[in-house]
């Protein structure tokens, strides 16, 4: 169960999909921050009308910029392997940095429910038993802090735009299949993709590996992408055995999310190896 769980978690975090960036604030010089706000915005000026096809040079451009004029979205995920269900939903408020963004998210994992915030550029984890039933607040600029190493990738990860950078950076082929079908009520474009998984998964996979996953060097993902709005209504994908399927909807509607009471916060210091040390929750 501890491998499976692994493996789960593995794909939960890559299939996740945020423009917060889980890098934080912009630490480059003001003369390249200037710069690259030059380019963008002629790239904004170039970028290709909304009824013209989907390419491998341009379907990045185009779902991010469509994201993020949206604002935000609703997603659900469910996946599964050796017979564990993981199911989650959220609410999702894009931003460009972490600190512009927010989230809310559960994630029924079977034998544990997870429960993440993210307001204000800081992580809020709640992990039943394992945290005594309250959230531990993760300073996701802290590079000391143990869980901002092995979860801050979630926040960086709940929604789209960031997924789709690891698209960018990991695509090995690209397919535009035509019709997709109706998602949702919304007519789609049927797109397939073909990543390397070392650069997709990154850190997962070694982790994956290290709980007896052996992990393809290939992963396809299939995406149906609204045809008129260029907004991503769902995501399907199978590595090793595990199925997981994203739909994303009510795009544009307003999210709220706020942090948890004092009273609902914990230390991370005072749970002792449970989480303090690592423990359970470093694989």
């Amino acid at each position: 169960m501890r491998k499976s769980l692994g493996v789960l978690l593995a794909t939960a975090v890559l299939s996740l999909a945020s423009a917060c960036g889980g890098s934080g604030p912009d630490q480059r010089p003001a003369a390249d921050r200037a710069s690259a706000d030059s380019s963008e915005a002629a790239a904004v000026a170039d970028r290709p009308a909304a009824d013209a096809p989907l390419t491998r040079e341009n379907f990045v451009e185009r779902l991010g910029d469509a994201q993020l004029e949206a604002g935000s979205t609703h997603l659900e995920m469910s996946t599964a392997a050796a017979g564990t269900d993981v199911a989650m939903t959220g609410d999702v408020r894009l931003g460009e940095k972490v600190e512009d963004s927010a989230s809310r998210i559960s994630m029924d994992l079977g034998m544990m429910q997870l429960d993440v915030r993210l307001v204000d550029g800081v992580m809020y984890l709640k992990m039943g038993e394992m945290s005594g039933g309250k959230y531990v607040k993760v300073d996701l600029t802290d590079p000391d802090n143990p869980l901002a190493q092995q979860y801050g990738s979630l926040t960086g990860q709940i929604d789209p735009s960031e997924q789709l950078e690891t698209f960018r950076t990991a695509l090995v082929d690209f397919d535009n299949l035509g019709d997709g079908g109706t998602v949702d009520g919304v007519e789609t474009t049927k797109l397939r993709l073909v990543l390397d998984t070392s650069k997709a998964l990154g850190k997962q996979a070694a982790q994956a590996e290290r709980l007896g996953t052996k992990v393809p060097e290939k992963m396809e993902y299939v995406l149906l992408v609204g045809r008129d709005d260029d907004l991503l209504r769902r995501m399907t994908m199978d590595l090793a055995g595990t199925a997981t399927t994203i739909d994303w909807s009510r795009w544009g509607e307003p999210v709220e999310v706020e942090a948890p009471r004092k009273s609902e916060i914990t230390d991370l210091d005072s749970l002792g190896p449970k989480l303090g040390a690592g423990g359970a929750l470093r694989g």
